[in-house]
């Protein structure tokens, strides 16, 4: 048996069908700039002989599963803290090199016409 032939007759699920799919998925990994670059990728398939007790016939099952590498971790930063009516505000943070008594934008609210208080520009 040729290994093209396994699971021929299963269309789309057949091995090399399988493995065409698994591998389209390393491909895509390798490509994706978020994933470490020099991390190995592997396809690793199982095939298993069941034989009868007469030995006459014999059950193959196969499994295909690809290992790839995984998306690079980043860190980002936030800021929380509680507005003056209770509400707990996260925000992302603008700049985590913050002058001591800096004004950060976000800061100033407008009046309900829109206009900001002369004190806070």
């Amino acid at each position: 048996m040729k290994l093209g032939n396994i699971g021929k007759e299963r269309g789309e699920q057949s091995l090399a069908n399988l493995f065409e799919i698994e591998f389209g998925k390393v491909v895509e990994n390798i490509m994706d700039a978020r994933t470490y670059p020099i991390d190995k990728r592997k396809i690793q398939i199982n095939i298993t002989f069941a034989p009868g007790v007469d030995r006459d016939r014999v059950k193959m099952v196969y499994d295909i599963k690809a290992t790839l590498a995984p998306i690079m971790g980043g860190n980002t930063e936030f800021d929380i803290f509680e507005d003056d009516d209770g509400e707990i505000i996260i925000r992302p943070t603008v700049s985590s090199s913050k002058i001591p008594g800096q004004v950060d934008y976000r800061d100033m609210v407008p009046d309900k016409d829109g206009v900001y208080p002369e004190d806070e520009v």
